[in-house]
């Protein structure tokens, strides 16, 4: 269960009083599925999520579930990392293909950084 920065894993999902495990999202670094080394057409179901001292691995019930934890905890994960005037992102430098100022915003200052997502697929993403 995701309540606010955390979330909560059950041995019994019926017993929602005494949760197994609590994880402080606003201290974790990353979430992500992963993908199945022996077999790459089945679909992942497994995600991790990695703070400093201890990675968190999971099972979904689908990829689109798995999917859906991940992108939600990256989003709590961000928004306590980010908090304030200031926005903080890692990207590795080299898939970073242009960086432009952004004049989006009157109030702020703003950049488009347009990056690689990854080796294999070599789609573009702005951020």
């Amino acid at each position: 269960m995701l309540k606010g920065d955390v979330l909560s894993y059950y041995t019994d999902p019926s017993d929602l009083y005494f949760p197994r495990n609590r994880i402080n999202l606003s201290r974790a670094i990353s979430a992500s599925v992963l993908e199945h080394k022996e077999n790459k057409d089945k679909e992942a179901t497994e995600f991790v999520i990695e703070s400093e001292k201890r990675t968190y691995k999971f099972i979904a019930d689908s990829a689109a579930s798995a999917l859906e934890w991940v992108r939600a905890v990256q989003k709590v994960i961000f928004r306590t990392h980010n908090e304030g005037n200031s926005v903080k992102i890692s990207l590795p430098i080299d898939n970073v293909l242009d960086v432009e100022e952004n004049p989006l915003l009157d109030f702020a200052e703003t950049i488009k950084i347009r990056v690689i997502d990854n080796d294999e697929t070599y789609a573009v993403d702005e951020v």
